[in-house]
Formats: C-alpha cells, structure tokens, sequence
C-alpha cells in the first residue's frame, strides 16, 4: 500500500512538473511577446519626420498573434513540443519509480552472513533494476560457486541499461534538433515571402521579417526546454546507475569472502597474546609485611 501511495504522489509530481514546463514555455513566448509589442518611443538620431505632426505609434500585439506569425509552421511546433514533454515525463515517471521501487534494496547493508534474507528479500519485492542485478549475480554465483567473474556481468548489465536510455536519449535529441531545424527553415522561409513577389513596400518586408524572427525564436526555445528536460532526466538515471553499481559490487564482495570461506583460502585469525600470570614471591617481602594489619601478623605468630 505505501508503495502504490508513494507511486501515485510521483505521477502526480511528474505531472506538475510537465505542467511547470508548459508553463515555462508560455511565460517565454508571452515575454518575447511583450517585448515585440511596446514600440520604442525614442527615435534615432537624425531621424527627419515627413509631417510636422507624424508620431510615432506603437504596435500592440498580443502572444496568440504572435504565435500565429510562425505561419504554416505552427503546428510542427506544437506537436513537438508536445511530444517532447510527453516523452520526458513518461520517461521521468519511469525512472521515479524504479528509483523508488530499488530503494529499500540501496539502503540495505549486505553482508555475508545475510545473503539469505537478501535473497527473500528480492523474492518478495516488487522488481525493479537492483532487484533483477542483484538476483541475477546471487543465481550465477550458486552455479558456479565463482565470484570473481561477477564483475564482468555487473558491466555487462550496465552497459545494457545504458543502451536502452540511449534510445530515449536519441529521441528527444532528435526532438530538439528538429525544433532547432524548424526554426531555421522558418528564417529561409520568412525571407522567401520578402523577395518572392518582388515588392519591396514596407508591409511585405514587415510580414516576411517577422516570419523570420518568430520562428526562430520559437525554434530556440524549444529545442532549450527540451534539452533542459533530457540533461536532467540524464543526471538522475546516471545517479541510480552509479548507486547499483556500488551496490552490486559490495554483495560480489560477500560473495567472494564465502567462496574464500568455502575453500578454506581465508587468512587464519590471529590469537591475542595471553597475558601473563603474575606469580606470587616465594618469599614474603619486607614492604608486604609492614603493609600487614596488625591483627593479621599476630595471628601470623601464633
């Protein structure tokens, strides 16, 4: 029960995070929104008005429209984006809740003596990666009475989960370097639009600059937000593959003090030095006998 309890309060977490993301994405995109909306009032120097009483306005623009400047080019954006925080919360999810499954297993002491009720222990327990390591070198080991080898199967497990992180890692790489893409073939594109028909009034300069700009902002920001999520989905599987493997070794170190055990190659204990029984004079000294009471050297003579 406290398992299910702790599994549902990291879905929950995972969510809020994913939400922390969106939300992070339009704090950007409403910031570089207002930042494109309030018009400079200063004019540059040598600037010469063609009327008298010309001002100069400010456009208000608000994120949606904004965001409709990316042209055809929106909904790409939109579903990579939402694909790439899918994949990092699913994959965020999936590595909480390995985390939290091998727990109980990191936090135990192993020692030779008790291997038996680590055994039980994994029998029992819900399976997790130290849970599927650990019972795999405690089977190998129990064929052949060998834990030296066991070294080598711990890499080669490693070495396995890494392989399969990659093809996550790959994923969300892809993710962003697509994002990074777009945003580039929108700055081609926003160009493309200003020269294609062949006016140069300021409207058509405006519209295929802006183009430009906000897909490339746009490109950015989402190729940052999801190389931000996968560096830390990254640093936390690399934090538990380095706690199994610590891990894993300690029990290939109980195993190897049992085969040593088993074939009688341990060092033989050293004995401490017995001490030394003080003997008793065999004749009585003459400060022994000043420090005797005087009813005991008067029994003494009798």
């Amino acid at each position: 029960m406290n398992q299910k309890r702790m599994y549902r309060r990291a879905m929950y977490a995972w969510k809020v995070t994913g939400g922390v993301l969106v939300l992070g994405f339009l704090i950007l995109v409403g910031s570089v929104s207002a930042a494109l909306a309030v018009g400079g009032t200063n004019q540059p120097a040598g600037y010469a008005q063609n009327t008298l009483n010309a001002s100069p306005q400010r456009v208000q623009l608000t994120a949606w429209e904004i965001v409709q400047m990316n042209d055809w080019l929106l909904w790409p954006f939109v579903i990579l984006t939402t694909a790439g925080i899918m994949l990092i919360v699913y994959r965020g999810l999936v590595e909480h809740r390995d985390r939290m499954r091998s727990q109980p297993i990191l936090q135990t002491k192993i020692r030779s003596n008790g291997i038996r009720n680590l055994v039980q222990m994994l029998r029992t327990g819900t399976p997790s990666r130290a849970s599927r390591l650990l019972y795999q070198l405690i089977l190998t080991f129990d064929k052949t009475n060998r834990a030296e080898p066991l070294g080598d199967d711990i890499n080669q497990y490693l070495s396995a989960e890494k392989e399969n992180f990659e093809a996550f890692n790959r994923l969300n790489g892809f993710l962003s370097e697509a994002a990074g893409a777009l945003g580039l073939l929108g700055t081609v594109w926003g160009i493309f639009v200003t020269f294609w028909s062949g006016k140069m009034d300021g409207p058509t300069i405006l519209q295929g600059m802006s183009i430009a700009l906000v897909t490339t902002i746009t490109g950015l920001i989402i190729s940052l937000v999801l190389n931000m999520g996968g560096t830390y989905i990254y640093t936390l599987f690399n934090r538990q593959l380095c706690q199994l493997s610590n891990k894993a070794e300690e029990l290939r170190q109980a195993l190897l003090y049992l085969e040593k055990k088993a074939n009688g190659s341990l060092p033989p204990e050293r004995e401490e030095p017995k001490e030394k029984p003080v003997m008793a004079p065999a004749y009585p000294v003459e400060k022994e006998t000043r420090a005797k009471k005087p009813l005991e050297i008067a029994f003494a003579e009798i």
